[in-house]
Order: C-alpha cells, then structure tokens, then sequence
C-alpha cells in the first residue's frame, strides 16, 4: 500500500511539474505576442508615413538625386513626371520627334533619369496636357505624335502610362476622344476632377455633336465611368483642405471603379502651400497644425485605397525640410522640421 502511495503521489508530482511547464510556456508565447503587438501599435506616425504606399507628382526635376533619394527614403514606388505641355513644346520638340530637354523642364535627359528610377524599382508615368486652356481641342491630332514618341521612349526605359493632366470643363466630347486616341497608341491615364464623380452622362448627351459616340457610353452611369471604360489608369484629383471630405472623395472613387477592374485607380491630394493654390483645395494648413495626424492620414489612406499620390515633390520637400530643393544643397532626408 505504501508503495502504491509512492506512486500515486509521483504521478500527481509530475502532472503538476508539466502542467507548470505548459502554464510557463503560454505565458512566454502571450508576453511574446503582445510585445509584437505592442511594437506593431506604437509605430511612431512618421514611421506610418514612410511604409505606406506612396507615389509623387514631379513638375521639374533638375533636382534628380534629391528625387531618387526621397523615393527610396519615403517609399515612393512610383512618379508621374512631367514632359510638359503639348502647346508650348511642340514647334521646338514635339513636332521634332523629341521630348523637351531643356527650360521649365530641366537639363537632364528624360531617358537617363527614368532609367535611375527604374533601377530603384519605381514606376513611371510620363504627364503632359494638350492647351494650357483645358477646354481647346483644336490641336487634338498632337496626341497622336507625342503618344508614338512616349512609345519609342518605353522600348528603352520602362514607363506605365502616358498621364494628361487635362482638365477640362466643358468639352467633354472632346476630351473623351482625346483619351481614346492615346490609349489605341499606348496606356493611357486620366485625371478625374471631384465634379466629374456625380456628373451623369444623360446630362452631357446635348453637348455631343456626335449622338453615335454618346452612344457608346450607354452603359456609363458618370463622367468617371467612360474615362474609366476608355483608360488604363485614373487619378482622382482629390484636392480639398479637410480629411472627411478628401476620404468621402476617395469613397467615391473607390465605388465607382469597382465596376471598371481593367482601369487601375489612384487618389492625389495636394499639399501645396503656396498662393497659386486655392486654401480650400490644399492639405497644406492640416499638416502645418498637426504633422502626426497628418502622416497617419496618408497611412490609413494608403492601406484603404491601395496607396496615396502626393502632389507635388518641390512644395513637399519643402513643408518637410523648410527648404526648396536645391542642387547645391545636400539632400536632407531625416525627419520633417519645424519650419
């Protein structure tokens, strides 16, 4: 009996032994685990901004390594670059066969600087505009060349689409057949104006002189659906000065390119600070109040809508490093100042 005893009170011995083990076990895996959590939570705003996915307006770029350095620091994993407006380039270079290469635009060539941002994975978009009155049409055929030019271009370097930053407001006959010409000849991508989000086409229909092309979008609800339905790439130009109205934008967007899974869809907000920029149209005075929100704003968005387009480099560097991008002063990089 006494040795039954022994026994029994070696069995309870180890079952608390291992139920000891078990007890510390689980406790190493919760501490383990909320630790993680705990790191993942508290990742500082800035640190939020820089992972989010992140693309970039670039008007001028005789900055370039200040460019490619704020790509790889910020993770900006793709830039639409300007090549300028089709109107004021054309007799010099467009009609030439050639890309702009020098005033407003800068001294370096397109096709050494696309290269350098393919070779740090970063996508391009090249932008132009066909007037500098987004209403005239009347040079539409230009199109085509600059289309076949960005075409031989892409042979080389890589670039995703031919981007117009056409905004017009009123001939939208034209502008649709603006689109469709670029996109025969290569990718094309469209600027959507919040507007344009609600405006129906059954509203349009007196404005086109062609009745069979108004036709052809019989089964466009907006504005948005047939650019989307003619495109390959859209860019909602989600311009507003408070964060609920630039999400219920974004929303929107979002809605409506669900019915459109061949037009990949983008969202740019504005940050500029300057006076060429309406304040009702810019983010600038929200950031300026509140940098911390701000950069989780750009996080949340980025992860709900497939990334952020932040326009535009130059005024962006600017509010972080309280500088304009010079070639003559290094590349900053850290954290944004107190300007």
């Amino acid at each position: 009996m006494l040795k039954n005893f022994i026994n029994e009170k070696k069995k309870y011995i180890i079952i608390i032994a291992m139920s000891l083990v078990i007890l510390t076990l689980i406790i190493v895996i919760i501490v383990v685990a909320t630790k993680k959590d705990t790191n993942r939570v508290t990742l500082t705003a800035w640190e939020k901004y820089k992972s989010a996915e992140k693309y970039l307006y670039i008007w001028e770029y005789y900055t370039p390594d200040h460019i490619i350095n704020l790509c790889k620091d910020h993770h900006f994993t793709r830039v639409y670059l300007s090549i300028g407006c089709i109107e004021t380039f054309w007799d010099d270079y467009f009609s030439k066969g050639n890309l702009p290469a020098s005033g407003e635009i800068g001294a370096l060539d397109y096709e050494t600087f696309i290269r350098k941002l393919n070779q740090i994975n970063v996508e391009v978009e090249l932008v132009t505009f066909l007037a500098r009155n987004g209403n005239d049409f009347s040079t539409i055929e230009r199109v085509n060349t600059v289309a076949n030019i960005v075409k031989q271009l892409s042979y080389q370097v890589k670039i995703k689409a031919l981007h117009f930053d056409q905004e017009c407001s009123t001939n939208f006959e034209s502008l649709l057949n603006m689109y469709i010409r670029v996109n025969q000849i290569f990718p094309a991508s469209a600027i959507i104006r919040p507007y344009w989000l609600n405006l129906k086409m059954s509203s349009l229909k007196d404005q086109f002189t062609d009745q069979a092309f108004f036709e052809s979008f019989s089964d466009c609800d907006t504005l948005v659906d047939a650019l989307m339905k003619i495109t390959s790439y859209s860019d909602l130009m989600a311009y507003n000065k408070n964060y609920d109205v630039v999400e219920n934008y974004m929303a929107q967007l979002n809605t409506i390119a669900k019915r459109h899974p061949n037009n990949e869809a983008k969202n740019v907000i504005e940050i500029s600070g300057g006076s060429d920029v309406p304040p009702d149209d810019t983010m600038y005075q929200r950031y300026v109040e509140d940098k911390d929100r701000f950069f989780t704003f750009i996080y949340d968005m980025s992860q709900k809508y497939n990334g952020i387009t932040i326009h535009y480099f130059e005024t962006w560097y600017q509010n972080l490093y309280c500088i304009w991008p010079n070639i003559n002063i290094p590349y900053d990089g850290g954290e944004p100042k107190d300007c």
